[in-house]
């Protein structure tokens, strides 16, 4: 078997794996909470974590910590990536096109992502509540997908967990098995 279908029949798997666990962690730090930091996982099928305790810090700045996403999207992610790793693992047998396409589906779907989670966390960022006990200090702001946040004398971390490692692991390998000479 060649290195071409190896790498794709990997990457695939690579992708569906993903699904298996989260693709972002959240932690935050407040004098609320100085022995512990409440954590949040961002799977692409939903979130898991600490919610009280998000809750608690969201009405404090004045952010809603479930956000409105809905379910359907959830649902639709799930789908559009095992769709992905299925085109993936075929074009392992395909020819060198198909594995070209496949690859640059991934990225642009990859990118597409990142742009739809950092539209979610502008607009958490950006409705906040004018009741909130905070609401003279707190600004409008935008989290980044990947570091740090000072909101007030709380900090908000995100950082990439195994999911989406997993998912750009498998980018990386399909893009350099689709563009490599054998």
């Amino acid at each position: 078997m060649s290195f071409k279908k190896i790498a794709f029949l990997v990457s695939g798997g690579l992708l569906l794996l993903s699904l298996l666990f989260p693709y972002l962690w959240i932690i935050f730090t407040s004098p609320q909470y100085p022995d512990r930091s409440p954590k949040m996982f961002l799977y692409v099928h939903s979130l898991k974590g600490d919610f009280r305790d998000w809750e608690v810090m969201g009405r404090y700045i004045g952010i809603d910590v479930h956000p409105k996403v809905p379910e359907f999207d959830f649902k639709i992610l799930v789908i559009i990536l095992i769709a992905l790793s299925v085109l993936l693992i075929i074009s392992a047998f395909l020819g060198p096109g198909w594995k070209k396409i496949a690859s640059i589906l991934l990225i642009v779907i990859g990118l597409t992502l990142l742009g739809w989670a950092q539209y979610r966390l502008y607009l958490q960022g950006h409705n906040l509540d004018p009741t909130a006990p905070l609401r003279f200090t707190v600004k409008p702001f935008t989290p980044p997908i990947i570091g740090i946040t000072r909101v007030s004398k709380i900090r908000i971390y995100h950082l990439p967990h195994l999911g989406s490692l997993l998912f750009a692991a498998s980018a990386a390998l399909s893009v350099f098995a689709a563009w490599r000479r054998e």
